[in-house]
């Protein structure tokens, strides 16, 4: 199986992925009961020596949920007639989820409102105010 590109710096070995294919479930009549289009996609992370120790940590913080008690992560696809088609649409799956869950996310550097936010928002509580005291009734 060839490579997968996760992103820039990150290829997965194809011998890390291993293909199953099964009946699917999707269109294709009685077909679909002969033909093995399904293809799952197996990904162990523990047993890739090309993550990292901080990647694997990453990824087992992220996606625990999705994977198996041995650590695997499963990607199945059957939505087309083609086993080629789904096998390409399991290893993009498997790149996104992989992207997406090795991405770092900033943190957020607090700020202070303007001061122009700051007046807007006296101006506004100052208005809101006027209209309830002339909504009171007055003693003349």
């Amino acid at each position: 199986m060839d490579d997968l590109q996760v992103n820039r710096r990150l290829t997965i070995p194809g011998r890390d992925l291993q293909m199953e294919t099964t009946t699917g479930s999707g269109p294709g009549g009685q077909r679909r009961n002969r033909v093995r289009t399904k293809v799952i996609l197996r990904f162990d992370i523990a047993a890739c020596d090309s993550l990292g120790a901080i990647r694997l940590a990453r990824l087992q913080d992220r996606l625990g949920h999705r994977l198996t008690a041995a650590g695997v992560l499963r990607v199945a696809c059957g939505r087309h007639r083609e086993q080629h088609q789904n096998l390409t649409e399991a290893r993009d799956r498997l790149a996104a989820l992989l992207g997406a869950a090795l991405r770092v996310e900033r943190v957020r550097k607090p700020t202070k409102p303007t001061a122009g936010s700051r007046r807007a928002r006296k101006e506004t509580k100052q208005r809101h105010s006027r209209r309830k005291q002339d909504r009171s009734w007055k003693w003349t």
